[in-house]
C-alpha cells in the first residue's frame, strides 16, 4: 500500500512538472494565434520569463530583421492582484474600422497597467500615446497632417480602462494640432488648439459609443482663399442607433481672403448625423454680422463613395439703405456697383462625386434698383434659372423686365430675354416701349469678358406728341412719328451714345405758343426771339432730324434740325431752325417710370418663386 501512494505522488509531480514545462509553449502559442488575429499577421509573442511572482513577454515581428512591437513585464499575488509594465510599438492597421485605411500607421507607449476594484484594470501612461502616420485615407479624403499626435489623459479621467465584463472605456486629449488634408478639387489646411475625446468599446473591441469635442479651431481653403477661425463642436456616436452619428458645430468668422473680399466676414453654425459607414446629413446657416442675411445650406454625404450633394437657399431678402447693404456684404462689387436696392432671392442645388449633376440655382430680383457707374436701371424684376452651375449655363429664354435702364439714353419698360453658355451671353430680345414706339436691339452675342462693344437700338413708330408731352413744357405740342438708330457704346468706362439719328417719318406740325413765356424767350417786337415764337405757334414741319450724342451719367446733347414753314408767318416762307439742347432728354424720360407695370409672365415667376418659401 505504502508503495503504491509512492508511485502516484511520483506520477503526479511529473506530470506537474511536465505541464509546467509545457506551458511557455501554450502561451506562446495562443498568444501569437491571438496577436496575428488583431495585430498583424506575421507577430509572434515569446515568453522571457515566466515565474510565480511575474512574467516577461515580448511581441515582435517574424524573421531576422523584424521589428519589435512590445513588451509585457506582468506582476501577480494574491494580496496585490495582478499588475503590469507596458512599453509598445503597435501598428494599428488592423484595428481601424472599415473603410479607413492608415498604411504604416503606429501607436507608440510606455507605462503601468494598474488593478481596480472588481475585475478592472487601468493604463496609466508614462507621457505622450503618440500615434504616427504618413497619412489617413477616409473615403475619398486623404489626411496628411498631423503625421504624429500626441493623446494625453484628460485632467481627473484615466486614459484606459478595461472591465471585464463592460469592455474598454478612454479618455484623452490632444492639443496643438496642425491639419492638413485633400479631397478632388479641394485641400483643407488648419490648426487644433485643443480637443477631447471619451469612447467605450466592447471586449471585442467594437465601438459602442463616443464623444468627442474641439474648440476654437481654424480651417482655410487655400485653393479658394476662403479661411475659418473659431471653428468649434461636438460629436457622438451610439453604436446602438439607426443613425449613430451626431454632431453639432459652429465657425465663429468665415473670411475671404481675396482683395478686395468676395464676401464680408460671416459666421455659421449647423449639425450632422448619420452614420460613419454610409451616409451622413447635415444642414447649417450662414449669416453676416448684423444678422440681416442668412443663407441655409442643407445636404448630404455618402463616405464610402465619396458622393453628396447639397442645397443653398436665401429668403427673399431686402437690401437697401435702411437694409441689409449689398457691398458691405460683397465688398468685390464697389468695383461695378455703386447702389443696390431691392428684393434678392436664391435657391441653389449642387452635387459631388460619381454621377453628380450639373447643379441648378434660382435668383429671386424684386424691384431692383442698381447703380454701375455708366449704367443705371431700376425697377429690375426677374426669375432668373441656370441648369448648370460649372460651367454656367442659363438656357435661353430668360426674361427680365426693367422700369427705366440708362444706359447713355434712358430707356423705359424694357424686357429683356437672354441665355449664357459658359461665358457667352446671347440676347434674343432686347426691347422697350418709349414715347409710344419701341426701341428694340438685333439678337446678339457677346464675351462677358468683352471690354468694348456695340449695341445698335432701332426706334420704330416714336410719337412726337408724347416725347415731348413728357417734357411737361407749357404750351407745347407736337405731331407726327420718328424713326432711327442709337447706337450704344460699351467699354470698360464708360456707356455712351454716338452719332444717334432720328428723324420723323413724314411731315407733321409742332407748336409752342405758351401763355407766359420763359424769360429767356422774351424779345422786342422784330427781335430774333420774338421771329421764333412767331414762327413756332403754327409750325408745319416737312422733316425734323434729331441727333444724339453723349456719355452715360454725364451731358447728353441732342442737335434738331427742323425744316417747315408757319402758313402765318411771313406768308409761309420756308424756315429752317437748328436747335441744341444739353442734359435734357435724362429728365424727360425718366418720366416715364411712374406708368411702368410688370410684364404677366415675369410676375408669375415671381409669384412662384415666393410661394415655394413659404
Amino acid at each position: 500500500m505504502a508503495r503504491r501512494w509512492v508511485w502516484g505522488l511520483l506520477i503526479a509531480t511529473g506530470a506537474g512538472l511536465a505541464g509546467i514545462a509545457i506551458l511557455p509553449a501554450i502561451i506562446e502559442w495562443q498568444g501569437t494565434r491571438l496577436i496575428r488575429e488583431s495585430l498583424s499577421p506575421t507577430a509572434h509573442l515569446d515568453v522571457v520569463h515566466l515565474g510565480l511572482g511575474g512574467s516577461t513577454f515580448s511581441i515582435g515581428e517574424e524573421g531576422p530583421e523584424g521589428r519589435r512591437i512590445g513588451r509585457i513585464d506582468l506582476a501577480y499575488s494574491i494580496g496585490q492582484g495582478v499588475s503590469a509594465r507596458l512599453d509598445l510599438d503597435i501598428p494599428v492597421a488592423g484595428l481601424l474600422p472599415d473603410g479607413v485605411d492608415a498604411p504604416d500607421a503606429v501607436l507608440k507607449t510606455a507605462g503601468a497597467v494598474e488593478p481596480l476594484e472588481g475585475w478592472r484594470w487601468r493604463f496609466v501612461p508614462d507621457d505622450c500615446v503618440t500615434l504616427t502616420a504618413r497619412r489617413i485615407v477616409l473615403g475619398n479624403a486623404t489626411v496628411t497632417r498631423p503625421e504624429s499626435l500626441c493623446l494625453k489623459p484628460v485632467p481627473s479621467r484615466d486614459f484606459l480602462v478595461f472591465d471585464l465584463a463592460e469592455g474598454w472605456h478612454t479618455a484623452f486629449q490632444a492639443r496643438s494640432v496642425t491639419l492638413a488634408a485633400e479631397m478632388p478639387d479641394l485641400k483643407i489646411v488648419g490648426s487644433l488648439p485643443e480637443a477631447t475625446v471619451e469612447a467605450t468599446f466592447t471586449i471585442g473591441g467594437d465601438l459602442t459609443a463616443l464623444d468627442a469635442g474641439w474648440r476654437k479651431a481654424k480651417v482655410n481653403l487655400p485653393g479658394q482663399e476662403i479661411a475659418g477661425d473659431g471653428f468649434s463642436g461636438n460629436l457622438s456616436i451610439d453604436g446602438a442607433a439607426d443613425r449613430p452619428l451626431k454632431a453639432d458645430y459652429a465657425i465663429a468668422t468665415i473670411a475671404s481672403g481675396h482683395d478686395p473680399a468676395f464676401f464680408a466676414p460671416m459666421k455659421l453654425s449647423g449639425t450632422a448625423d448619420g452614420s460613419l459607414d454610409r451616409e451622413i446629413a447635415f444642414d447649417a446657416l450662414l449669416t453676416d454680422r448684423s444678422g440681416k442675411v442668412s443663407m441655409a445650406l442643407k445636404g448630404r454625404h455618402d463616405l464610402s463613395t465619396g458622393a453628396g450633394q447639397a442645397g443653398l437657399r436665401l429668403k427673399p431678402t431686402l437690401f437697401g439703405a435702411e437694409a441689409a447693404q449689398f457691398a458691405a456684404l460683397f465688398p468685390v462689387t464697389r468695383q461695378w456697383i455703386g447702389e443696390f436696392a431691392g428684393t434678392v432671392g436664391i435657391r441653389a442645388r449642387t452635387a459631388w462625386g460619381q454621377g453628380a449633376g450639373p447643379g441648378k440655382a434660382e435668383i429671386l430680383l424684386k424691384d431692383l434698383a442698381i447703380d454701375a457707374g455708366a449704367v443705371t436701371a431700376q425697377g429690375i424684376n426677374a426669375v432668373v434659372t441656370a441648369d448648370r452651375l460649372s460651367p454656367l449655363r442659363l438656357p435661353d429664354g430668360q426674361t427680365i423686365s426693367v422700369a427705366l435702364m440708362d444706359a447713355g439714353v434712358p430707356l423705359t419698360d424694357g424686357e429683356i430675354r437672354f441665355g449664357v453658355r459658359g461665358d457667352r451671353l446671347s440676347v434674343a430680345k432686347a426691347e422697350w416701349n418709349w414715347a409710344g414706339g419701341k426701341l428694340r436691339a438685333a439678337p446678339f452675342e457677346v464675351g462677358m469678358g468683352d471690354d468694348d462693344r456695340t449695341i445698335v437700338l432701332e426706334a420704330q413708330d416714336v410719337d412726337l406728341r408724347q416725347l415731348l408731352s413728357l417734357a411737361a413744357v407749357d404750351g407745347l405740342s407736337a405731331s407726327g412719328t420718328l424713326r432711327g438708330s442709337l447706337p450704344v457704346h460699351l467699354s470698360p468706362d464708360a456707356v455712351s451714345i454716338e452719332n444717334g439719328r432720328l428723324e420723323t417719318t413724314g411731315p407733321g406740325t409742332l407748336r409752342y405758343d405758351p401763355d407766359d413765356p420763359p424769360s429767356f424767350l422774351a424779345g422786342d417786337p422784330g427781335s430774333s426771339t420774338d421771329m421764333l415764337l412767331q414762327a413756332l405757334t403754327d409750325f408745319r414741319y416737312e422733316g425734323i432730324s434729331l441727333s444724339v450724342d453723349g456719355q452715360a451719367g454725364g451731358e447728353m446733347t441732342l442737335s434738331f434740325a427742323i425744316r417747315g414753314s408757319n402758313p402765318s408767318f411771313y406768308d409761309g416762307h420756308p424756315v429752317a431752325l437748328n436747335l441744341n439742347v444739353g442734359g435734357a432728354l435724362d429728365t424727360i424720360l425718366r418720366r416715364g417710370i411712374a406708368t411702368y407695370r410688370i410684364p404677366s409672365a415675369v410676375r408669375q415667376r415671381m409669384m412662384e418663386f415666393q410661394d415655394q418659401d413659404k
